[in-house]
């Protein structure tokens, strides 16, 4: 005779409700370190385009500009409040071109030399800027310092939920044009 083989329903219900319980602590977890690791992405995203805006400038001699864009997929996008009717700042993406004319907004001459589609939106990036009509770009000298800032702007990424402050992080962007991350936890660009 053969012995049989299997599992009773007791030991079947015990095993799920263990993985039920583990499944229960473990999912905030995971909440909190999508949250984190998509918010680093998207700072070393703008970090980066930072920096090459402020090269590009040094190395064509000056004018160029990273600006906030409605539409920076568009056939030929322009900069934009980007808070207006559809607007969401600067998640909606961002555009880097060589300012001709030092004007602060892109003509059709003017060469386009970098794109970021719209950000993944988990995090909002508010960014407390200067209250100006340039509040939207970061224009850069050809000695690389920002044309139009008047101190040290901080861009706060921000996440949802239970988690928002945890794992916030500042971009502090200082009158050189140096752009940094502050350190976990900080609020502030001191």
């Amino acid at each position: 005779m053969y012995k049989s083989r299997g599992f009773t329903l007791l030991e079947l219900m015990l095993v799920v409700v263990i993985v039920a319980i583990l499944i229960t602590i473990a999912v905030p977890s995971f909440q909190w370190m999508i949250q984190k690791v998509t918010i680093a992405s998207n700072v070393n995203t703008f970090l980066s385009d930072m920096r090459y805006a402020r090269s590009e400038a040094i190395r064509r001699g000056g004018g160029v500009v990273l600006c906030r864009s409605d539409a920076p997929e568009a056939a030929a996008p322009t900069c934009g409040n980007a808070f207006g009717p559809g607007g969401n700042g600067w998640v909606s993406g961002w555009i880097i071109f060589h300012d001709l004319n030092n004007s602060g907004t892109k003509g059709t001459g003017d060469p386009l030399l970098r794109v970021q589609a719209p950000i993944i939106a988990i995090n909002s990036i508010v960014g407390t800027l200067p209250d100006s009509s340039s509040s939207t770009t970061f224009s850069f000298t050809a000695t690389g310092r920002l044309r139009n800032l008047t101190g040290v702007t901080t861009m706060p990424f921000g996440g949802d939920g239970l988690f928002a402050e945890t794992v916030q992080r500042v971009v502090c962007i200082s009158l050189s044009g140096r752009a940094r991350v502050a350190g976990d936890g900080t609020t502030s660009c001191g």
